[in-house]
């Protein structure tokens, strides 16, 4: 219970700090989902159950603000938390380079899906928006994927299974 919870007021605190305070560390115009790097890690640490259940979480948080199209956050990020899992699977998770590396694809993909999802409805975005978003991403990962890996490493965030005698 208290890894959920955990995951929870994670999830909620970076989700408050990217609509509030990341926006003014913005590079014309452009800044990075700590939310989405977060839960991208998260997934490659613990694999792609867990990665869809908080690509869902995530997901929910970020449509929240975004009024255009609810729904295709909560699809990207699950699909996209699913597949860091399934990456997470066949890596050393103590190096960080793999997981930065991934952050970036992965952020890259999600931009394109959000974009084309976006274009068939007819909103139109702009493109260039993708690759700042993305390479914005990958320097805030830098910083990240160590304290995501720890975090995960606690006693009470791992899996323990037991079978008792009663």
């Amino acid at each position: 219970m208290k890894k959920i919870l955990t995951i929870v007021f994670i999830c909620v605190l970076l989700m408050i700090i990217d609509n509030t305070l990341v926006p003014f560390f913005a590079i014309r115009g452009f800044y990075p989902s700590l939310l989405f790097i977060f839960c991208l890690f998260y997934s490659i640490i613990n694999g792609s159950w867990e990665g869809i259940w908080i690509g869902i979480l995530s997901g929910v948080l970020q449509d929240l603000y975004f009024i255009n199209g609810f729904g295709i956050n909560t699809f990207t990020n699950m699909l996209l938390c699913a597949l860091a899992g399934f990456i997470g699977v066949s890596i050393f998770k103590e190096k960080s380079l793999i997981p930065i590396v991934s952050c970036f694809f992965m952020t890259v993909i999600k931009g394109i899906l959000v974009f084309s999802i976006l274009y068939i409805v007819k909103m139109y975005t702009s493109f260039e928006h993708i690759i700042y978003n993305s390479l914005y991403s990958v320097v805030v990962s830098i910083f990240m994927y160590k304290r995501v890996y720890r975090l995960c490493q606690k006693e009470y965030m791992q899996r323990k299974w037991s079978f008792y005698d009663r």
